[in-house]
C-alpha cells in the first residue's frame, strides 16, 4: 500500500482531517431541483448570514479536534464549497474525480494543486463520477450511487474496478437524478448504522445493506429534500455533524446514543448542499485496526 498522507477506508472512522472551502463566492445556481424550487419560492441567498455559518461548521469541527484544510475560493467556482465532488480519498491515494457539470469542472485544477502529484492515485475519465455519490461502508465494501445525472454508469463502473481490483466488494445504487447525489438520501451515521430515505432507495439495495449489518434509520422525502436531512457528516467514535434545522432527525439520531453537534446551515440546504457535501475527510482511523 503507497504511503499516502491521506487515508480513509470507512464514513465513520474518527476523523482527524478534512478540507474546506470558504463560501466567499457561493450563490445559489438553478443547477439542481432544490435550488430551482427554493429560487422560485422568492428566497435569496444572505450572503453574511452564510458565512457565519460556515464558521459555524468549522467551530464545530475544531471543537471535535479535527484539523481544517482549505481550498482557495475562486470567484468563478461558486460551488467549490462542496469539496465532497471534485476528489475523493481513498486508502490507496486520492482520486481526481469528473464532475458532471460545466460550471463545476475548473475545480479540478484547485484539487490537484492542493493534494500534489504524489498524492493522488487515480483520475476518472470515463463518463462522470462526483465525490457526494461514493461511500466507503467499511474496510473491504464500497457502495457507489448512480443517478445518470452527476454520476452515470460509466463512471461509477470505472470507479467500482479499480476497488474490485483490490479485493473490495462494490456495489452500484440507482435513484432518480432529482436527488442529486447519494448523500442525500443515504449516508452512514456510525459503523454499523445510516440514515436514509427508505421510501426512496429500491427494496432489494435496502435488503443488500441490511444482510451487511447496516442498520436504517428512516428520513422522509420532504426531510431529505426541503432540509438536506440526510446529508450529515460521522465524525467517529459516536458523534455526527448535523444541520441544526433538522429537529426530528437530530432528536432520533441522539435516541440512539449518538452525540450530535449541530450549526445552523440552512443557508446551504437551500441550495442543495449541507454538512456531507461541504467536507471532504482527508484522513480518519481505520476500522480494520
Amino acid at each position: 500500500m503507497r504511503a499516502n498522507r491521506w487515508f480513509i477506508d470507512s464514513e465513520s472512522g474518527n476523523l482527524s482531517d478534512v478540507l474546506l472551502c470558504r463560501p466567499d463566492h457561493y450563490s445559489w445556481l438553478p443547477s439542481n431541483d432544490i435550488a430551482i424550487q427554493t429560487m422560485a419560492g422568492g428566497q435569496r441567498v444572505n450572503h453574511a448570514v452564510m458565512l457565519s455559518q460556515f464558521d459555524e461548521l468549522v467551530d464545530a469541527l475544531r471543537m471535535a479536534d479535527v484539523t481544517c484544510h482549505f481550498l482557495t475560493p475562486r470567484s468563478t467556482m461558486p460551488y467549490e464549497v462542496y469539496t465532497r465532488d471534485s476528489s475523493q480519498t481513498t486508502p490507496f491515494g486520492t482520486v481526481v474525480t469528473n464532475m458532471a457539470r460545466p460550471e463545476r469542472r475548473p475545480e479540478e485544477a484547485q484539487v490537484r494543486q492542493f493534494y500534489g502529484p504524489d498524492e493522488i492515485w487515480k483520475t476518472c475519465t470515463q463518463g462522470h463520477i462526483e465525490g457526494g455519490d461514493i461511500h466507503f461502508i467499511r474496510p473491504g465494501l464500497l457502495v457507489i450511487g448512480v443517478s445518470g445525472g452527476r454520476t452515470d454508469e460509466a463512471g461509477a463502473r470505472e470507479f467500482a474496478q479499480w476497488f474490485t481490483q483490490e479485493g473490495w466488494t462494490c456495489r452500484l445504487i440507482r435513484f432518480p437524478a432529482h436527488f442529486l447525489h447519494l448523500d442525500v438520501i443515504f449516508t452512514m451515521v456510525s459503523d454499523d448504522t445510516a440514515i436514509a430515505v427508505t421510501d426512496v432507495l429500491p427494496d432489494a439495495d435496502l435488503q443488500w445493506l441490511r444482510e451487511q449489518g447496516i442498520r436504517l434509520l428512516p428520513v422522509s422525502y420532504k426531510e431529505a429534500m426541503n432540509d438536506m436531512g440526510c446529508n450529515v457528516l460521522a465524525l467517529g467514535r459516536g458523534r455526527v455533524i448535523s444541520p441544526r434545522h433538522c429537529t426530528r432527525i437530530n432528536q432520533m439520531l441522539r435516541g440512539e446514543g449518538i452525540e450530535v453537534m449541530t450549526p445552523n446551515l440552512d443557508q446551504f440546504s437551500r441550495g442543495g448542499g449541507s454538512v456531507h457535501c461541504m467536507t471532504m475527510p482527508l484522513r480518519r482511523d481505520s476500522l480494520a485496526t
